[in-house]
């Protein structure tokens, strides 16, 4: 019996792989890049210890994560 069931990672990867087959390396660069401008518009890092920055809202200044 064979499983059709993805996990989100992996219907992703397929998903993204048939992008960069349909499409080419440049699109996925430039789609990347308006990813990350949009990301720290919304976002900025501030630090947390010497080691650990954390991403804060820009609107709310609620931190969403530390890395």
């Amino acid at each position: 019996m064979r499983n059709d069931k993805h996990t989100k990672q992996s219907a992703g990867k397929i998903g993204g792989l048939a992008t960069l087959a349909r499409h080419g390396p440049d699109h996925m660069c430039k789609i990347g890049k308006r990813g990350a401008a949009a990301t720290w518009a919304k976002y900025f890092l501030a630090p947390v210890n010497e080691s650990q920055y954390a991403m804060v809202d820009r609107e709310t200044n609620k931190i969403v994560a530390i890395r």
